[in-house]
C-alpha cells in the first residue's frame, strides 16, 4: 500500500490529501487509510473522481474487516460533510467492526431497520404508482387502479398507518375469515390479494421484510359461474327487453347478448369505432379491451347488431345530438353526456340476466350454431382478432356474420 495513501485524518488533511484519481487515470476512486491513534483498524475514506460543477469530490468513509471465510467485507459509513462527521464516522466504524466480528451484516441490518418504518399505506401507494405507470403505457386498465384504491380504503382503512413488520400470519388469516363471513369468499380473497400485491412490491425494495403474512391464509375456492339464460325462457327474455323504459339501455342489452362483449367494452363503444355501418361489411373495433390497447381487436358485425346500431344512430341524433357514445346518458348533475355506467337491468334479473351472463348465453348459442369455442373466444396467447385473422382459416367475415345471425 502506497505510503502517501496513509495519513492521520483531520479536517485539513482530508481536504488536502484525500484527493480523487487523476482525470486520465483508469481508477474510478482511491481509498486513503487513517493512522490516527483512535482510529479502528481498516478505517478509511473512499474518494471518487470529481464531478462537473462540483467543487469538492465525493469522500465517503468506509471500514473493512477480514472475515472468517477469508474474504474482506467493506462497509460504507456515509459521506463526509454531507452525512457524517469525522468523529461520527470513527465511532460508527468501531460499531460496524464489532458487528462483523459477530457475523452480522450491517448493511442488511440497516435495510431491515428502514423496512420497519414502512407502513401499509406506503406499500399500497408504491404499488399503485407502479400500476399507474403501467396504465400510462397501455399495460394496465385504469379501472384496476380505482378498484385497488377502493379496496385500500374499504378493507384496510384502520391498518394503513401500521408498520408492515407488525402484521402476523394469524392476524391476516383471522381477517380473511372475518371478511369471508361478512362480505363473502370472493371479496375476502380479493382483499387479501390486494394486501399481498402491495406487500410484495415493498419487499422487492426492502430485503429486510419477511414473507408476506398472507402465506398463512387458507384461500377460499373460486369457480367461474357460467350460467347462460335458459333456452326455455330466452324468447320471453327477448320480449321483456322491449319493456325496458330507456331505449338506450334496452339496445345495450341487445348488443351484449348478440356480441358476447364485456360490459365495459359494450358501454364504451364510440361511433368512431364503427366502420361501414351502411354497407354489407360493417365492423366494430375495441381499442382498449381487458388487457389494454395491445389486446385491441376488430370484429365483424352481424346483421342483427347492425340494425340495433343504426337505430341508435338515428334516435341519438334527437336524444343526444353530437354525442360520441353509442349508448349515451346524462351524468348525475344532468350537465354532460357520458356513456352508460352500468348495464344491469333489475327487471331482467328474473331471467338470469346479468351483463356477464349475456356473454355465457352468446358463447352457448355459438356452440349450438356450430361455431367452435376457438372462434368465439380468442386465446390469450394469440394475436387479437382482425378481419384478416379469424380463428378458423376457412371462416370468412361473411360466413361469420351468417352463422352468428342465427343466434
Amino acid at each position: 500500500m502506497a505510503s502517501h495513501r496513509r495519513f492521520e485524518f483531520t479536517t485539513s488533511a482530508l481536504t488536502k490529501k484525500a484527493l480523487p484519481p487523476a482525470t486520465d487515470s483508469e481508477a474510478s476512486d482511491l481509498i486513503y487509510w487513517d493512522t490516527h491513534r483512535d482510529a479502528p483498524p481498516g478505517f478509511g475514506v473512499r474518494v471518487g473522481k470529481g464531478r462537473p460543477g462540483k467543487e469538492q469530490p465525493v469522500r465517503t468513509f468506509v471500514v473493512q474487516r477480514d472475515m472468517t471465510n477469508g474474504k474482506t467485507k467493506r462497509v460504507s459509513l456515509g459521506r463526509w460533510l454531507d452525512e457524517v462527521t469525522l468523529e461520527e464516522a470513527r465511532e460508527r466504524a468501531r460499531e460496524v467492526r464489532a458487528q462483523l466480528k459477530e457475523g452480522i451484516d450491517p448493511a442488511a441490518a440497516e435495510r431491515a431497520r428502514r423496512a420497519e418504518g414502512a407502513t401499509l399505506r406506503d406499500a399500497f401507494e408504491r404499488h399503485l404508482r407502479g400500476m399507474e405507470s403501467l396504465a400510462s403505457r397501455g399495460r394496465r386498465q385504469p379501472r384496476s387502479i380505482s378498484d385497488m384504491r377502493g379496496d385500500m380504503g374499504r378493507y384496510f382503512g384502520s391498518w394503513l398507518d401500521r408498520p408492515l413488520y407488525t402484521f402476523s400470519r394469524v392476524e391476516l388469516d383471522d381477517f380473511h375469515q372475518e371478511v369471508t363471513r361478512s362480505r363473502g369468499p370472493y371479496a375476502a380473497n380479493r382483499a387479501c390479494r390486494a394486501f399481498r400485491s402491495a406487500w410484495n412490491t415493498m419487499a422487492r425494495l426492502h430485503e429486510g421484510l419477511p414473507t408476506c403474512p398472507t402465506a398463512g391464509i387458507q384461500w377460499n375456492p373460486e369457480e367461474r359461474v357460467g350460467k347462460p339464460i335458459q333456452w326455455s325462457v330466452l324468447p320471453e327474455f327477448w320480449r321483456a327487453i322491449d319493456q325496458v323504459k330507456n331505449p338506450v339501455r334496452a339496445d345495450l342489452v341487445r348488443v351484449l347478448v348478440l356480441t358476447g362483449l364485456r360490459s365495459l367494452d359494450a358501454r364504451t363503444i364510440r361511433w368512431e369505432d364503427i366502420a361501414g355501418l351502411d354497407t354489407d361489411e360493417p365492423t366494430l373495433h375495441r381499442p382498449n379491451p381487458k388487457g389494454g390497447p395491445k389486446k385491441a381487436f376488430t370484429l365483424p358485425v352481424t346483421r342483427a347488431v347492425a340494425e340495433v346500431l343504426r337505430r341508435r344512430r338515428d334516435e341519438n341524433a334527437v336524444l343526444s345530438p353530437g354525442s360520441p357514445w353509442v349508448f349515451p346518458t346524462a351524468d348525475r348533475g344532468g350537465r354532460a353526456v357520458v356513456h352508460v355506467k352500468n348495464a344491469e337491468e333489475d327487471s331482467l334479473h328474473r331471467f338470469g340476466y346479468t351483463p356477464h351472463r349475456a356473454r355465457d348465453t352468446y358463447a352457448t348459442a355459438c356452440e349450438e350454431a356450430g361455431i367452435s369455442v376457438m372462434a368465439t373466444k380468442r386465446n390469450r396467447d394469440e394475436d387479437p382478432w382482425s378481419l384478416n385473422s379469424l380463428p378458423s382459416p376457412r371462416m370468412t367475415a361473411a360466413s361469420w356474420r351468417d352463422a352468428t345471425s342465427a343466434i
